[in-house]
């Protein structure tokens, strides 16, 4: 395994990638050197393996046992019973009498030890409270600490649309190196650069070079039908960013988390994330990375006008679909829109079920690993394509 950093006489290579190359081509997209900086030392921080905070502790010491409040007392009076008319019942003691002074007194010496139990068990709850109201306003103040930081971090995402600072959430942009296209990620003090779809079988995801802050809004009225399509495949490789999954498969997780994930982002097709779910309620619930791309996909097929949509579906079938309604090929193989026979029969044979519904319920990254111990030929751009265009499909059929 190579090492995370190497240095070489001009250049400096993080997990293989050279920083000075990734410079240039983030210079090159229009990014002010300031924040080149930041993301080329955040990066060296995440690969050099920045420790992350230490984990919280009280600084109320609260022991988990005390001897003091364990249970000492054991009865030591005895009675023994008087017989009628054979026993003489007297003050003082005899040699065959104790008497009732000295009964009486050892009846007193049990309510002492009684007591003393008492008095160790209270000064023990006693104790105990204490350390409570201790623990608890460690608590409140740690908690609104965190509450000011989330409220600040908020604060910054309303007023700017997206994070700020070097404790920034979600995805930046997205650039090329070299042959490889990637999302710019970084969740707190990391920072990645992510291959569209993941991993891929054995090639890089080649996708068209995009600037890291180009300002196109999607314009579902003059979209063209390869630009919806693309922008439904970028969809699903932002919604697959490690970041951004962490938030889309959170339980409760809503739109409005998933606007704050993903930032300033730029989808491959030149448009911004922002302005697909600008349209979306806030307080839609989110259902993991296939539920939400399936989500956002029927979002941008209804926005589309007549004609638009006439095209786009023509597109999304393929010369294979035949003209087709949508709702009558859920059952058809994926072949009609455009897989191969070979892909078709591969995947059938890891036990995926390659119908039209069926593709479209899955991710392109759990393809991927799917066919990963299969000995197959194929990249993930064939097979992200044809999961975008079922999804198209299953959009048109749910209007």
């Amino acid at each position: 395994m190579s090492e995370p950093i190497s240095f070489l006489d001009k250049d400096i290579l993080i997990k293989g990638v050279s920083t000075q190359l990734v410079a240039g081509t983030l210079k090159a997209s229009g990014l002010a050197e300031r924040e080149i900086g930041e993301i080329l030392g955040w990066w060296y921080v995440g690969a050099a393996g920045g420790s992350n905070p230490p984990p919280f502790d009280f600084s109320t010491d609260v022991q988990a046992t005390d001897p003091a409040d364990e249970v000492t007392y054991v009865r030591s009076f005895a009675h023994t019973d008087w017989v009628d008319g054979e026993d003489r019942v007297q003050a003082g003691a005899t040699p065959e009498e104790l008497g009732f002074n000295a009964r009486f007194h050892a009846i007193e010496n049990e309510f002492d030890a009684i007591r003393d139990q008492f008095v160790r068990l209270a000064g023990g709850v006693t104790e105990l409270r204490s350390d409570l109201v201790g623990v608890v306003r460690e608590l409140e103040a740690t908690i609104t600490s965190l509450q000011n930081d989330l409220h600040d971090l908020r604060s910054r995402v309303d007023r700017a649309g997206t994070s700020t600072g070097p404790r920034g959430l979600g995805v930046l942009g997205t650039v090329k190196v070299g042959d490889k296209s990637a999302y710019i990620a970084r969740s707190g003090d990391s920072f990645q650069l992510l291959e569209f779809a993941g991993s891929t079988l054995g090639e890089t995801a080649v996708l068209p070079p995009e600037a890291v802050n180009p300002a196109a809004v999607f314009d579902p009225v003059h979209a063209r039908p390869d630009d919806v399509v693309r922008t439904v495949a970028g969809l699903e490789d932002l919604v697959s960013a490690p970041s951004v999954r962490e938030v889309v498969d959170r339980p409760g997780a809503t739109v409005a988390d998933l606007r704050s994930a993903v930032g300033g982002a730029v989808l491959p097709s030149g448009v911004t994330a922002a302005s697909v779910l600008a349209a979306l309620p806030a307080d839609q619930q989110l259902t993991g990375v296939a539920g939400t791309v399936s989500m956002l996909t029927d979002h941008v097929v209804g926005l589309l006008p007549a004609p638009t949509a006439d095209a786009v579906l023509k597109q999304a079938l393929g010369d294979a679909g035949g003209g087709a309604a949508p709702a009558d090929l859920g059952a058809a193989s994926a072949e009609v829109v455009g897989l191969s026979p070979g892909i078709v029969g591969a995947l059938n044979g890891v036990g995926v079920d390659t119908s039209v519904n069926g593709l479209a319920q899955l991710s392109t990254a759990s393809l991927v690993q799917k066919l990963s111990g299969a000995d197959v030929n194929v990249s993930s751009d064939a097979l992200r394509d044809a999961v975008t265009r079922t999804r198209i499909l299953g959009a048109f059929a749910h209007h």
